[in-house]
């Protein structure tokens, strides 16, 4: 037994975790019919009401919207109240707009006291899922930490009791790999899925600005090939290499990154979810001429047009 870390086979049938490979399929995060959704975040929408970003986003022409969930953010739980996530939830709909996903920050703690202040953060979570949408939008969050050598074993262990909340909220954690966080390649997050029993409730989010401009060449198409199977999120943003550094743009800005193939090729393979363009803190934080508006219709610009070329229909 590894320092402070039980038999993971023992730990994940004490969590109830090893039956949940063979769980029912959970319904696709698009409509059933075989299109794709373009969505975008509120990350970058915070100078917004949220009542405003889902006009902003509706009128823009997305499918749908991903709400950031962050303390202090515009959909942090705590500020909604029951009522406002009726009026948030009618005023989606009304729109005729999905809420695809709650962006989260949880990053696995070996402190035990902070594991259970997160549990409860992300049980919350997928209570708010329910609150906003008949069909609950997935909760998706980067792991953190520096070392993925040093920290796979307690992202697995932690993840197993995330793993079981999943299944007692019926919802679905999305993992996404980061190039400055120890998960960082999707071999990264496929050894996580193997190690729980391949879970159902617990997936990956394909973004590849984080695998561009690698010391070992990540290609799209290699990339795709071995997320496919895993992914239930698309994020989509550019990479851009300035002065041997790597910065992010909004999604199509450098045409840097062929969206279009990436779109193609998780079509062709069987994905049905959503693209959801994410406006980095990079931008929105650091460049005091950034105008939200003008960059959630630049994505959607930029997207719509990859979808097109790629000849995949949306819905």
């Amino acid at each position: 037994m590894e320092a402070g870390i039980m038999n993971r086979r023992a730990f994940l049938t004490a969590a109830g975790a090893l039956p949940l490979a063979t769980s029912m399929p959970l319904p696709l995060t698009a409509a059933e019919a075989k299109t794709c959704g373009l969505a975008i975040g509120t990350y970058g929408l915070q100078s917004l009401s949220l009542d405003d970003s889902i006009d902003l986003v509706a009128e823009t022409g997305y499918d749908a919207i991903e709400i950031t969930t962050f303390a202090g953010f515009t959909g942090d739980p705590k500020s909604l109240d029951a009522g406002r996530r009726r009026d948030l939830k009618k005023r989606a709909s009304d729109h005729g707009l999905r809420i695809c996903a709650l962006m989260a920050d949880l990053h696995p703690s070996a402190d035990d006291a902070k594991h259970a202040e997160q549990s409860e953060q992300l049980m919350q979570l997928f209570a708010l899922a329910h609150d906003l949408a008949e069909s609950p939008p997935l909760v998706q969050t980067v792991l953190g930490g520096k070392s993925w050598e040093g920290e796979k074993n307690l992202f697995r262990d932690r993840l197993a009791g995330w793993m079981q909340i999943a299944a007692d909220q019926r919802g679905t954690l999305s993992i996404k790999p980061h190039r400055g966080h120890a998960m960082s390649r999707p071999e990264d997050a496929i050894w996580l899925f193997e190690q729980l029993g391949k879970p159902r409730r617990v997936r990956m989010v394909y973004d590849f600005s984080h695998y561009a401009f690698r010391e070992s060449a990540m290609t799209i198409a290699d990339t795709v090939e071995s997320s496919l199977p895993w992914t239930n999120y698309v994020a989509v943003k550019d990479a851009v290499e300035v002065d041997g550094k790597v910065r992010f743009a909004l999604a199509g800005e450098s045409g840097n990154q062929d969206h279009a193939e990436i779109v193609r090729a998780f079509h062709a393979g069987g994905y049905h979810g959503d693209f959801c363009c994410e406006v980095s803190s990079q931008i929105w934080k650091s460049d005091p001429s950034y105008d939200a508006v003008a960059a959630t219709k630049t994505c959607y610009r930029n997207l719509s047009a990859a979808f097109e070329k790629a000849g995949v229909a949306r819905g």
